[in-house]
C-alpha cells in the first residue's frame, strides 16, 4: 500500500493540528482547548532546558502521528548534559498499521543524535513496553517500585481487584494487618529541624542540590529553575511543597499532590530528595499528615532510588502491593562514550513520578 504521509519536524503553529490529533486518539477525554494550550506551551516552549523536539507524521497538512521529547538537564556520571524524556507518542486511528509509530520514533532519535543529545528515557506501561523495546531502540532499566500507605483499604484494593467477595475479605484483613505492618515508626530527633510549606523554591535550593547531586550517578538536575518550572509554573495544577531546613539551610524537600484516581483518591508523592534517611522520615510524616487531613484513600510514591530512601518509606508505614504495578523505565543512548551496561544498571538512577510527564 502506498504511504500517503510523510515525517517532518514541528513547525510553528502545529500545536493546533496536534490538539486535533489528541482528540482523535483519546475521544473519551473532554478537552478544554485553552487549558490544553496552556499546558502544551508550558511543556514544550517554556522549559528552562530549552524547546522540545517533535517528529510528526503529516498527510496533506493533517497531523496523523507524533513522537515528542522534552529536554532534561541531567547528571550523567561526572558530566552534565541536556538529555530528553520521550513522551506523547500518538498514532491517528485511521493510520494505524502503516508504520507511523516506528517512523516518527526513528526520526526523533535521528534528530536528537544530530543535536548531540547523549541519552533519553521514557516510562512505558504494560501495553507500550513490548513495542518500546522491539520496534524502537529502547532498552529496559527496571520496573518502577510502587510503595503505598493505605488509609482506606477497601478503596485502595479496588485499584487491582474487581471481585467483590474477595475485595471485602481482603479489605477486612487489610485493616487488621495494616495496624501492624503500616505503623509509622517515630522519626529520630533532629535538633533544630523545621518542616514548612512553601509556595516556591528559593535560591537556597541550588546550594542543597550541590550538596546532594553526587548521591546518584544519573538524575535530572533539580535546581531552582527546574523545580519552579516543574511544580510552580505548571498551569492549572497545584502542588504542595514542603522543605526541611536547619539553621537556614535546606536539608530536603518533598512535593505531593492529592488527586482523584480511577478507583480511589490518592496523595501522590512526585518528588522527594533529602540529605539523610532521618530527614526523609520527617518529610514523609508531614506528607502523611497532610493527606489524612485531605481524607484521601491512600498515599503512594513510585521510584528508582537507593535503600536509604526506601527504608524511610518503610519506616513511615509504606508497603509494596503486588497488584499496584509500576510501569517500566526504559532508556535510549546515542553516545559512544556512555556504556549501555552503565545505563542499564538501575542502581545508578534516581527516578520518581515527577521525572515523568504525569501531572
Amino acid at each position: 500500500m502506498e504511504r500517503k504521509w510523510s515525517v517532518r519536524d514541528y513547525r510553528e503553529g502545529d500545536e493546533e493540528g496536534i490538539f486535533e490529533l489528541w482528540k482523535a486518539v483519546y475521544p473519551e477525554r473532554k478537552y478544554d482547548r485553552d487549558r490544553w494550550m496552556r499546558w502544551w506551551h508550558w511543556l514544550y516552549k517554556e522549559n528552562p532546558a530549552g524547546a522540545g523536539w517533535m517528529s510528526l507524521a503529516d498527510h496533506e497538512g493533517r497531523i496523523v502521528g507524533q513522537q515528542a521529547a522534552v529536554p532534561m538537564v541531567m547528571n550523567i556520571g561526572a558530566e552534565v548534559a541536556t538529555c530528553f524524556q520521550s513522551i506523547d507518542a500518538m498514532n491517528h486511528p485511521a493510520y494505524r498499521g502503516q508504520g507511523v509509530y516506528k517512523a516518527v520514533n526513528m526520526a526523533l532519535f535521528s534528530r536528537t543524535a544530530e543535536d548531540g543529545v547523549p541519552i533519553g528515557y521514557s516510562f512505558a506501561n504494560e501495553a507500550s513496553h513490548p513495542i518500546a523495546v522491539t520496534r524502537v531502540p529502547y532498552f529496559d532499566v527496571s520496573r518502577i517500585s510502587n510503595t503505598v500507605k493505605p488509609f482506606n483499604w477497601g478503596n485502595t484494593l479496588k485499584m487491582g481487584i474487581s471481585n467483590k467477595f474477595l475485595l471485602k475479605s481482603l479489605a477486612v484483613g487489610g485493616n487488621i494487618a495494616g495496624k501492624t505492618f503500616c505503623r509509622t515508626k517515630r522519626a529520630p530527633v533532629v535538633e533544630g529541624l523545621t518542616i514548612s510549606q512553601v509556595s516556591r523554591f528559593d535560591e537556597r535550593i541550588n546550594e542543597f542540590w550541590d550538596s546532594v547531586s553526587s548521591q546518584y550517578a544519573i538524575m535530572v538536575v533539580r535546581n531552582k529553575d527546574y523545580l519552579n518550572w516543574r511544580y510552580v509554573a505548571v498551569p492549572d495544577i497545584d502542588y504542595t511543597i514542603y522543605i526541611a531546613e536547619k539553621e537556614g539551610e535546606i536539608n530536603g524537600y518533598l512535593v505531593l499532590r492529592c488527586m482523584e484516581m480511577e478507583q480511589a483518591t490518592a496523595g501522590v508523592i512526585f518528588d522527594i530528595l533529602v540529605q539523610s534517611e532521618e530527614i526523609a522520615q520527617w518529610l514523609l510524616s508531614k506528607a502523611t499528615e497532610h493527606c489524612k487531613q485531605e481524607a484521601v484513600d491512600l498515599i503512594y510514591g513510585s521510584m528508582l532510588a537507593n535503600k536509604t530512601l526506601l527504608k524511610a518509606f518503610k519506616r513511615n508505614g509504606f508497603i509494596s502491593m503486588p497488584f499496584v504495578k509500576g510501569g517500566w523505565f526504559v532508556a535510549h543512548s546515542s553516545s559512544q562514550g556512555i556504556s549501555k551496561e552503565f545505563l542499564m544498571d538501575a542502581k545508578n538512577w534516581f527516578v520518581q513520578i515527577g521525572d515523568s510527564d504525569m501531572l
